[in-house]
């Protein structure tokens, strides 16, 4: 019951970033106001997660936990009972902001409530393959709940569901908390600002606002640094905490996973939002019928995402990463070639799209986990879950304006290709990071010296 608390939460984030899209033409409004119904949930999600992963380490995982999936809760009350428009925003709005408290958090708390290597990798999986059917199925699921009652049952869907997370969650234990000696407000500021303009210019295809967003989360960059050595200098006493040490990012299995997540969903979600269109477009098919279709990616992750969490465990995060990147890449370059094929080519391409995207997932969450040193795997799990939502914005904005789906599939396929590369050079047997003070620790605690 515990791995199901940790895990729900995670499915109804991901549900909610796709389940809603099929309901836009129904909920009406005009074509900008659609877009915002899409991505103000998406910016705020993406600029909050790393805040988010802070607020675990500082102030509890299961309390931010238990809080992210209240506001979750109370946002999706607020998009039901409206009848569109600029309250529906706002309700997106809250719904993001619990998303980025409790995504972070739920790994967090899958690191300490199942210490055990091989029983944390079954839980891991568990957590990426809800994770994969509820991004994947989301539209089969929307369409199914619009043929028999109105677009608010998409957003009620998640008010039980969140109750019983409440419910059966209070068993998770919590990891060691890093209490510093004040809140990092600069950088709260600075990233939350920077990860907001990026990702809506990267939505919205408006270069001054990527610019912005770039300098910004320079300067958070820059903060960091600074506020690190100051950190070192005094001890900690007259100084906020940085909520982003740049030591983590001295490991580089770290660095490795953060830029792989990066690139899966980069990829997947260029290639989700292209796929969606072209079984429409060109196949001809009904919303009902894209969600079935969609629903074989969601098989592919619900095999990938255990078969990643046993893969690690047995032969190494290293290895299963470059099996799955490896197999990703093989499922863009396959729909590439037969988009023009037999519809069957196209659902087994996609099969080996989903179960490949999990897998790499998985073993890359696992590895972040392990070389987190303790009191910062929310800020690392809220780092690789930030490079994965813009990632997510920037695929498909990129992909999206290829236009030509199998020029599109090639680009996703060398992404895959470039990020197992990068896998093979940058990891190696993994060792536990180190600890602000230096010293190596394993995922269980600290190493004697």
């Amino acid at each position: 019951m515990r791995a199901l608390a940790v895990c729900l939460g995670f499915f109804l984030v991901m549900l909610d970033s796709t389940i809603v899209t099929v309901a836009l033409p129904s909920i009406g409004g005009g074509t900008a106001t659609l877009q915002w119904v899409v991505d103000a949930y998406t910016v705020v999600f993406a600029a909050l997660v790393l805040a988010g992963g802070s607020f675990a380490d500082r102030f509890g995982a299961r309390r931010s936990y238990h809080g992210g999936m209240t506001i979750f809760a109370l946002g999706s009350v607020m998009c039901a009972c409206t009848t569109g428009g600029a309250w529906l925003i706002a309700g997106r709005v809250v719904q993001g902001v619990g998303a980025a408290v409790l995504m972070p958090s739920s790994l967090a708390l899958i690191r300490s409530t199942y210490p055990e290597p091989a029983r944390q990798a079954r839980v891991i999986g568990l957590w990426g393959g809800l994770a994969g059917v509820a991004a994947a199925a989301g539209p089969l699921l929307g369409g199914a709940l619009l043929a028999v009652a109105g677009w608010p049952a998409l957003f009620l869907l998640n008010v039980p569901f969140a109750v019983l997370v409440l419910c059966i969650g209070r068993g998770l234990v919590d990891p060691p908390r890093h209490a510093g000696a004040r809140v990092d407000v600069r950088g709260l500021a600075t990233s939350t600002c920077g990860l907001a303009l990026l990702v809506a210019g990267c939505i919205a295809a408006h270069p001054p606002l990527i610019v912005a967003g770039a300098l910004v989360l320079g300067l958070f960059v820059l903060l960091q640094y600074r506020a690190s050595k100051a950190l070192a200098g005094d001890g900690g006493r007259r100084r906020p905490d940085p909520m982003l040490r740049p030591d983590l990012l001295r490991h580089r299995a770290l660095r490795a996973t953060v830029v792989t997540g990066f690139a899966l969903n980069f990829a997947f979600y260029g290639q989700f939002f292209l796929v969606t269109l072209y079984l429409q477009e060109h196949r001809h098919l009904s919303p009902l019928l894209t969600g079935v279709a969609l629903a074989v990616q969601a098989a592919g992750a619900v095999v990938g995402s255990p078969f990643g969490g046993w893969a690690g465990h047995r032969y190494g995060h290293r290895a299963t990463m470059l099996v799955g990147l490896l197999t990703g890449a093989a499922g863009f370059a396959a729909l590439g070639a037969c988009a023009a094929g037999p519809l069957p080519a196209v659902l087994a391409a996609l099969f080996v799209v989903g179960f490949g995207i999990d897998t790499a997932m998985t073993a890359a969450t696992s590895l972040t986990l392990q070389a987190a040193p303790d009191g910062h795997a929310g800020v690392a799990s809220g780092l690789l879950n930030t490079m994965r939502q813009v990632g997510s914005a920037l695929g498909v904005a990129v992909l999206g304006a290829v236009g030509a789906f199998p020029t599109a599939m090639l680009i996703a396929t060398g992404t895959y290709l470039a990020a197992a590369l990068l896998v093979a050079l940058r990891t190696g047997p993994t060792r536990p990071a180190a600890d602000p003070a230096g010293t190596p620790v394993t995922a269980g605690g600290r190493a004697g010296r």
